[in-house]
């Protein structure tokens, strides 16, 4: 009977499901109670006698197939998720598997989320279950008893595999290297760059949390009032996982659309929902950090992260930054193939990265990347960056649009008593159409958050999130509730709120800017000064602001007051008066272009030698309206009455009236200026008072025009007077070569002024002594080169401390009028102060990252290195500079 059954099955291929009983007959069992039992049954009834017929009838009965009692004994399924057991991040695309008597496997894979599912057979050779994924140390549990179980696992890294070196002949021809050749060569056809246009619903999810909490840390009041929490934080981590504390999670669903030929872009925010510590405006996250912020192209030559530039493995130049490995020709997702290759770059300390990547075997595009920062890439402060991507092909192209992203950002500790951070960032684009056309309309503002963003409804979430928050996702928000509310929590992030912004709110006011606090120099001595401002719980609209200060040198207060008006956020519009009693140094006067205020540096100038400087006493009147004409186009209107009181000899000579002699002076001057930053995205916000920008398009120039007219009688002014100047300032990502930055700068004063109103050039040039030169016509460059780890990384011990080098070029070409020049002559003093035909360039190198925080720059005076001064000295034609920066 078994030979007659067996002889007949093999031959028309029908297959045991299940694996258990009834496979010797080798006869497909289905489950589905719906299928006909006369499909199988009806070729074996017409080639069998009915004796024997009767006797399967009877067999299938025994084994099961009615009610799969057989199979439901044998088959175990098990389903759990896989996670980085320092970050909790999922982990996609790690094999889980058990090992079969016959010396095979049985697996599965885990998808983007980490999530698996496998159906154990009952010929296993152990009683364990098995993880595998490169970079990561293999990992094994025992199977439980039940039919239905969950395992997760929590993997740990595996440094030595990142480390490894592999050696190979010279001749060996590595097979990765045609497929990566082809890759290259389909990559315009591939690229999500050739669509005409493309559009898709975005959901994305940001989890923040604090990791590695030292011992230290922990004895702190604030942290003691946590630990109770800490068994929960252990069930979200996992048996192996490092609890992490999360303090702030949002979720944003928008509609982002993009345009080639002209270049668009804009989002749509639709909805969002936050919950955090010390989160001020919840809408503002999603403005920060939106569909734009997480969209990653591979297939560019270089991968812009945390503000520097990575080689993509992709890039058009792999060969030269990465080593390529062939792992498997035929690795199956879904039913299809794809070229699985492991890669890494050549040279540790690059800016390049490391992980694997699935190509597809038709066209050679693109399917899946899990990508990390290398562990000795030349980066500060973070210890971890990685991106998970799998793409989609929408119907009608050819090209591909990242379907899912994942971002994960581990920030070290900057001491052994603080902690970690860990950012995670989830990106699912859903609804994907491409080559539609769109009405410029579309594209009028970048960002545009709808009337109902932030309104609370879970229904919304429930039904439009692209995924199911998981138990462990549902704990995480409930968690941040618990510790935001804590009282000594919300002290600890009004701290951290001051250091970042520089004020310490109280209720309606916010204290500040600190680092004004405490200062000290020869002729004030020590200055004590207190100050703050309104903020949006005192009126979204109305801001009044001010300091007041004492010397105790020259036993003198000095102090400010000022009001502002918010009359309109979109377009942002503004005016405010102001009126300031203080200290004010002519070398530090104009030549000022900067983009965002910097506290630091105009509080440092406030100590030392001002004495130096021209100083003098000033009360200042001013008014301004500001507004946007368009999103990347500010105008501004200021008027100003300033008194100029010297803290030094000064005399100026009228030069219609040689007679007449000026010791003290006033202005009155009205000034219009226009700023132009291209691409910019402009943040909107009821509950920070203040225009928020951010970006400026990539590398996008910043033009600043700007005019200035002096009224002679107006408010008891003394002068007439025109002024002109024009600024570009940019940043320019130049790749393997590091970033650039410049700021070019012309001024034009046609009137005839004293030389504490023409402009006085010691604010860009370290090498200059303060006042020596002066110019009412001039043109200024300053260009620094960040050249990362370019030289750096060649060389062992700078390497290994992650120092980088850097060189500046600072060249002014400026000219005196022969009229102004006079007045310096018969004023104040002999001394020529005007550049005459040759340009001032001072150039100088230097080196940065020392101790993360430190750059050193040495600086050459290469011109004008016999122009005296007062005292007839030579000036000093070498210049150290020493900074405090925090660079990535």
């Amino acid at each position: 009977m078994y030979n007659k059954l067996k002889s007949f099955c093999e031959p028309n291929k029908l297959h045991c499901a299940c694996n258990t009983g009834c496979s010797l007959f080798n006869i497909t069992i289905n489950k589905n109670k719906n299928y006909k039992l006369s499909k199988i049954l009806l070729p074996v009834r017409k080639k069998l006698p009915g004796y024997q017929f009767i006797l399967i009838i009877t067999f299938l009965l025994a084994g099961g197939y009615f009610d799969n009692t057989a199979c439901a004994q044998h088959l175990k399924n098990i389903t759990g998720k896989i996670t980085d057991a320092q970050t909790g991040e999922p982990l996609p695309y790690v094999t889980v598997f058990v090992k079969l008597n016959n010396g095979t496997r049985k697996g599965a894979a885990t998808n983007f989320d980490g999530l698996y599912n496998l159906s154990i057979p009952a010929n296993i050779a152990t009683d364990s279950i098995y993880t595998s994924y490169v970079s990561y140390v293999p990992a094994r549990k025992l199977i439980p008893k039940a039919t239905e179980s969950e395992i997760n696992f929590q993997l740990a890294v595996n440094t030595k595999m990142l480390n490894a070196i592999n050696i190979t002949p010279k001749t060996y021809v590595n097979p990765a290297w045609e497929i990566m050749a082809n890759m290259v060569k389909h990559k315009p056809e591939n690229d999500l760059q050739k669509l005409k246009s493309y559009q898709y619903q975005s959901y994305n999810r940001i989890e923040v949390s604090l990791t590695n909490m030292s011992e230290k840390m922990k004895q702190r009041k604030v942290f003691k009032q946590i630990l109770p929490l800490m068994d929960s934080l252990r069930k979200i981590a996992g048996d192996d996982g490092t609890p992490i504390l999360p303090i702030f999670a949002s979720e944003t669903i928008s509609d982002y659309f993009y345009q080639n030929d002209p270049l668009r872009k804009t989002e749509h925010v639709l909805r969002t929902k936050s919950n955090g510590v010390g989160i001020e405006d919840e809408t503002l996250v999603s403005q920060l950090v939106g569909t734009t912020f997480l969209q990653y192209d591979f297939y560019k030559n270089y991968l812009r992260l945390a503000g520097k530039d990575f080689i993509s493995p992709l890039s058009d130049s792999w060969k030269t930054f990465y080593n390529y490995e062939l792992t498997d020709e035929h690795d199956k997702i879904d039913g299809k193939e794809y070229y699985k290759i492991e890669f890494k770059p050549k040279r540790t300390h690059d800016l390049a990265l490391v992980g694997v990547m699935w190509i597809t075997k038709d066209s050679y595009a693109l399917y899946r990347m899990d990508a990390s920062v290398g562990q000795d890439a030349n980066l500060n402060f973070l210890s971890k960056v990685r991106i998970q991507q799998e793409m989609a092909q929408p119907d009608g192209t050819t090209a591909w649009i990242p379907e899912k992203t994942r971002i994960t950002v581990q920030i070290a500790a900057l001491s052994k008593s603080t902690s970690g951070f860990i950012c995670k960032f989830y990106l699912s684009n859903t609804g994907m159409q491409v080559n539609k056309e769109y009405p410029e309309s579309l594209f009028k503002e970048s960002l545009v958050m709808s009337d109902d963003v932030s309104k609370k409804d879970e229904d919304y979430w429930a039904k439009n999130r692209h995924d199911t928050l998981t138990a462990a996702d549902k704990r995480v928000y409930q968690m941040i509730d618990t510790v935001k509310n804590l009282p000594i929590v919300k002290t600890y992030a009004a701290l951290a709120g001051m250091l970042i912004n520089g004020y310490y709110k109280i209720g309606k006011v916010s204290l500040g800017p600190y680092p004004y606090t405490f200062s000290h120099n020869d002729l004030e001595g020590t200055v004590v000064r207190f100050g703050g401002i309104t903020n949006t719980h005192f009126s979204d609209k109305l801001i009044l602001g001010g300091y007041l200060s004492y010397a105790f040198k020259d036993q003198k207060f000095k102090y400010s007051g000022s009001v502002d008006y918010i009359f309109s956020r979109k377009p942002w519009s503004q005016f405010g008066v102001s009126y300031l009693h203080d200290i004010g140094q002519t070398g530090y006067q104009y030549e000022s272009f900067a983009i965002n205020g910097n506290n630091v540096f105009n509080a440092s100038i406030r100590n030392g030698q001002i004495s130096t400087r021209g100083p003098f006493f000033q009360n200042v009147i001013k008014a301004y309206i500001q507004t946007d004409l368009v999103p990347n186009l500010r105008a501004r209107l200021n008027f100003t009455h300033s008194t100029f009181d010297p803290l030094t000899p000064f005399e100026y000579h009228d030069p219609e009236d040689y007679e007449k002699v000026y010791h003290t002076y006033q202005t009155s001057e009205v000034g219009a200026e226009l700023q132009w930053r291209p691409g910019i995205r402009l943040l909107q916000s009821s509950k920070i008072n203040k225009r928020i920008t951010v970006g400026n398009g990539g590398d996008n120039p910043t033009v600043t025009l700007r005019y200035i007219h002096g009224f002679k009688g107006m408010f008891d002014a003394d002068f007439n007077y025109d002024k002109f100047f024009v600024n570009v300032q940019q940043k320019l990502h130049m790749g393997i070569l590091g970033k650039g930055e410049y700021s070019l700068t012309g001024g034009y004063i046609p009137s005839n002024v004293p030389f504490t109103l023409v402009e006085n050039h010691r604010f860009s040039f370290n090498t200059m002594r303060f006042l020596e030169f002066a110019s009412d016509r001039y043109a200024s460059l300053t260009y620094t080169q960040h050249m990362e780890g370019l030289i750096t990384n060649s060389i062992p011990l700078l390497k290994s401390l992650n120092i980088r080098t850097v060189a500046v070029v600072d060249i002014l070409e400026g000219s005196l009028s022969t009229i102004n020049n006079e007045a310096f002559r018969h004023g104040r003093t002999i001394v020529d102060r005007s550049l005459g035909a040759v340009p001032y360039v001072e150039a100088g190198y230097g080196v940065e990252n020392i101790l993360k925080i430190i750059r050193v720059d040495f600086l050459y005076r290469l011109t004008h290195l016999d122009h005296l001064n007062g005292r007839g000295e030579l000036p000093d034609q070498f210049a150290t500079r020493v900074t405090l920066q925090f660079r990535l």
